[in-house]
């Protein structure tokens, strides 16, 4: 249980730092693209921050499964309740210019935020991990590669992780707001039982590059493959299936013409 609370209060510092951050940007940020673009690194380096702590306590405090999946579940609900409509994935950026919701160089904007959200809890974490909030943060810096399987499984396993959260991300809107993040959250927590124990279930390019890219095990053919590649085979399955074509390649699904009367 001391493990648990010192990663619970780490957690904590890092959302207090974020949400000064995020308060800053809103103040000193003119509307507009420069502090969404504010928001949305924010919101990577929350995620990229509470799930390596998360990593960290799961894979060397021995928890229980039930616990574990707790923890998750708790994690996603608050970075919904905080995130303010940040994106925070570089799939969902390219899912909404796929679908012709997003300009393009909005959308690139937006990722390289992201990755630069992610690059910051780098940064961050090491020096979260010297409070010694908990006996763990001693060997935070060691961090092993999730991937329990080859290559094209492992990107077969993210892309169906992905493409099942989007196909019920694409329902969301009629579940009332106050039961959206935990509609999300229970669905997201569901993958990662499902995944963890094969891939980690990252499926985020962004959240993936924050975690395990410099883990001891790692390649760059392993990140490309798996946690770029196969999340966005996954988005743009989800595309093929709800839209029947994709909208900003011109492959939209065409409603039948009907003959005319005379």
């Amino acid at each position: 249980m001391h493990l648990v609370l010192g990663s619970v209060a780490l957690v904590g510092c890092a959302l207090l730092i974020c949400e000064l951050l995020r308060w800053l940007s809103r103040r000193y940020l003119p509307s507009g693209q420069g502090q969404e673009l504010a928001l949305e690194a924010v919101g990577m380096l929350q995620m990229g921050c509470c799930t390596r702590e998360m990593i960290l306590l799961g894979s060397l405090g021995g928890l229980d499964t039930w616990l574990a999946l707790t923890l998750t579940y708790l994690q996603v609900v608050l970075h919904c309740l905080t995130s303010r409509g940040a994106t925070c994935n570089p799939c969902g950026s390219a899912q909404q210019w796929l679908c012709g919701r997003a300009p393009g160089a909005q959308t690139a904007l937006r990722v390289g935020a992201q990755f630069a959200g992610a690059a910051l809890s780098w940064v961050l974490m090491p020096r979260l991990w010297l409070l010694g909030l908990s006996p763990l943060h001693g060997v935070a810096g060691q961090c092993s590669n999730p991937m329990r399987v080859a290559l094209v499984p492992g990107a077969l396993v993210e892309m169906t992780c992905t493409l099942c959260l989007y196909l019920i991300l694409h329902f969301l809107p009629q579940v009332k707001a106050q039961q959206q993040p935990q509609v999300v959250a229970l669905t997201i927590t569901g993958i990662v039982y499902a995944g963890a124990h094969l891939t980690g279930a990252v499926f985020n390019p962004a959240l993936a590059f924050a975690v395990m890219f410099m883990c001891q095990g790692s390649t760059l053919s392993q990140y490309v493959t798996v946690y770029c590649i196969g999340p966005l085979i996954g988005m743009v399955l989800s595309i093929l299936a709800l839209e029947r074509g994709i909208p900003k390649l011109g492959l939209a699904r065409k409603s039948p013409k009907l003959p005319k009367r005379d």
